[in-house]
């Protein structure tokens, strides 16, 4: 997979749709969770919806450049 992707003809990075498509996928996952009550037993939410953004964002990122 190329590490630039050209778009409208502007270049931008391959990390940039893989982090909103990311930020989407967390939104939805945040929603179930939330509706869940999930978030009534962990101890920090905000911590807990970043790693579990950071964890969405790193796996297609690695594949990726690895």
């Amino acid at each position: 997979m190329p590490l630039d992707i050209t778009l409208f003809g502007i270049q931008m990075p391959t990390l940039l749709p893989i982090f909103v498509i990311a930020a989407v996928v967390q939104i939805l996952i945040d929603r179930i969770m939330s509706d869940a009550g999930i978030y009534n037993h962990v101890w920090h939410p905000g911590l807990f919806r970043t790693a579990i953004f950071v964890c969405i964002f790193a796996i297609p990122s690695l594949l990726i450049y690895n």
